[in-house]
């Protein structure tokens, strides 16, 4: 998954560095959706591309259960998909359709924690990337 987000959003982001970093789901972007509810003053709207531009390199990690690791494979796999579907990469129009979320309801659907961030020490490093700046 890839995400691009504007200056100003970032800086609202950072306004929630403590909630973000402190939330215990190892799923940064479900943390990103805790904050719509826990930190900012509106849940936001997210655009979403039907098809992706950013892609996962690789069938090796934690969330895939191969016995073999073929990085090659996937690789070629991605170039073959980027070289029959080249002519829509840049399109002259585009369609955007409203979705409401799966609860229907128009706002965010509760979430379940996955765990795996509880550790202090991952908080302390979270946060320390914004005395950075």
């Amino acid at each position: 998954m890839g995400m691009a987000l504007s200056r100003e959003t970032y800086q609202k982001l950072i306004q929630c560095t403590d909630t973000f970093c402190t939330y215990d789901d190892y799923n940064w972007d479900w943390s990103l959706q805790h904050l719509t509810v826990a930190c900012l003053p509106s849940y936001w709207k997210v655009m979403v591309s039907e098809a992706p531009r950013i892609f996962h390199a690789g069938d090796c990690g934690m969330h895939h259960k191969k016995a073999s690791c073929m990085p090659l494979s996937q690789k070629t796999k991605i170039e073959n998909i980027l070289q029959s579907s080249g002519n829509q990469l840049f399109p002259k129009n585009l369609l955007i359709a409203k979705r409401l979320p799966a609860n229907g309801a128009g706002g965010v659907a509760p979430h379940v924690k996955n765990g795996g961030w509880g550790d202090i020490r991952d908080h302390e490093l979270c946060k320390s990337y914004v005395r950075l700046q």
